[in-house]
């Protein structure tokens, strides 16, 4: 159970390529932030999530060295890598800790440093989040998967492939500004229609940048009357592995499920939400996710778009500060970015990015292309 549960603490870092500062100093400045916005809470455990530290030759038990850079030791610590869902796995880990009476203060951290890679490598890096042996062997990757992906999505229901620019339209008007994304301008048809073929039909417009960047939340048990924003439920669904499902059956299973069971716990429905932090990676897991959550039905995602319901002042507000396409993806930490974000917005301090009266999101990040679903709902 996640009820009980309240985010006193958030920070994040902007999203770059940090030539100057490593894994770990990324995610201590992050961690830093967090704990001088709860003021006077100190951790009693430490989570940290980063998908590929190990893989890239970066820093390794990064939850024991982040312990021990703030000063928090002696501290109980763990280390989470489940793709790019290791942010919202970290999150429901703390949640668990929590719940348990294990701990009362969690510091949980997503931290990715990706910039030190070639290009090549770090694609190689990111399939291994696919299956290993059946997939990323044959040269699969998230690139290859998504364009697979979207030529089946266009053939099956008979769609145009501009429609995808309403996707990055939206992640780009929020993104805009959010002064700590990467693409802080506006998309026009043009320019997307303009954009390199990175894998046919999925261009460089369709898919989210890599980048260096942490985000942080300290959690704890639930106090009478502190004004904190609670973790009303969450959910964290694993179903059969492989890139085959989603592109020959265009749903994401885990991602429904995931969705419906914290919304249950919660005691509300995808209608209630004031916004929503979805996967988008590419624009075909964004559209199947907007989909697998019932924002849309199946094939309507794009269309829906088009018609302005996942902007600001829209039906049904979407990645609110650019999402991982405008604000750009450091795997690990990705998840925890959707969940600072959303807290800043229903805290009503998003500034520029704000939803008005905002009072419920859900947030939901997708590991191992939709194999895995991690969702909570906050409020």
């Amino acid at each position: 159970m996640t009820t009980g549960i309240e985010i006193i603490g958030v920070g994040l870092t902007k999203s770059a390529e940090k030539w100057e500062m490593g894994l770990l100093d990324i995610a201590i400045r992050a961690a830093g932030k967090a704990l001088e916005d709860a003021q006077s809470e100190s951790p009693d455990a430490v989570v940290v999530a980063n998908a590929f530290g190990g893989a890239l030759g970066d820093q390794q038990n990064l939850a024991l060295h982040l312990a021990s850079g703030l000063g928090c030791c002696p501290v109980e610590t763990y280390c989470v890598a489940c793709d790019d869902a290791s942010g919202g796995a970290a999150v429901r880990l703390a949640c668990a800790l929590i719940s348990s009476g294990m701990h009362q203060t969690v510091l949980v951290v997503g931290a990715e440093k990706t910039s030190d890679a070639l290009p090549d490598m770090l694609e190689t890096v990111r399939a291994s989040g696919l299956d290993a042996g059946r997939e990323a062997s044959f040269g699969f990757s998230p690139t290859i998967a998504g364009a697979l992906g979207m030529q089946q999505y266009l053939n099956v229901y008979g769609l145009d492939k501009a429609l995808f620019f309403h996707i990055a339209k939206v992640a780009h008007e929020h993104g805009a500004t959010n002064r700590n994304a990467i693409f802080r301008w506006p998309l026009d048809e043009a320019q997307y229609l303009k954009s390199p073929i990175v894998a046919t039909p999925l261009s460089v417009c369709d898919t989210a940048p890599p980048c260096d960047g942490a985000a942080a939340v300290i959690l704890r048990k639930s106090k009478n009357g502190s004004g904190h924003i609670r973790i009303l439920g969450g959910a964290n669904v694993s179903r059969k592995r492989g890139i085959v499902h989603p592109i020959t059956e265009l749903t994401l299973p885990a991602a429904t499920e995931s969705a419906a069971m914290a919304l249950k716990e919660a005691g509300c429905d995808v209608a209630d939400m004031s916004l929503l932090e979805l996967h988008d990676s590419n624009a075909f897991l964004a559209a199947l996710s907007i989909e697998a959550v019932g924002l849309a039905k199946p094939g309507e995602a794009l269309h829906r778009a088009a018609d302005g319901d996942f902007s600001k002042d829209g039906k049904a507000p979407l990645w609110t500060f650019g999402g991982h396409k405008s604000r750009g993806l450091a795997p690990g930490a990705s998840g925890l970015y959707q969940v600072v974000e959303a807290v800043l917005n229903l805290r009503g301090d998003a500034q520029r990015n704000q939803v008005p009266s905002a009072t419920k999101a859900l947030v939901q990040c997708l590991g191992s292309f939709g194999a895995q679903a991690v969702t909570h709902i906050l409020g």
